[in-house]
């Protein structure tokens, strides 16, 4: 593989890390600040994190395109 190929998609993974490092933040301080009715919030923030999560390190997409 060339030094090319493999910085990409170590780039990406560095970006979706970060991503979910801040989401992560912010669910904490949502927790620990909004005392009453922080559950919208939560499952709110949970969304894209689930999403990046499934998507880019459990590799969901190869399901459906095994063939190609």
């Amino acid at each position: 593989m060339k030094k090319k190929d493999i910085s990409r998609p170590m780039v990406l993974g560095l970006i979706v890390f970060f991503a979910l490092m801040v989401i992560e933040i912010v669910e904490y301080f949502v927790g620990i600040k909004v005392l009453r009715g922080n559950l919208i919030y939560m499952a709110v923030l949970a969304i894209p994190g689930s999403w990046l999560i499934v998507q880019y390190f459990m590799h969901i997409h190869d399901l459906w395109n095994r063939d190609e």
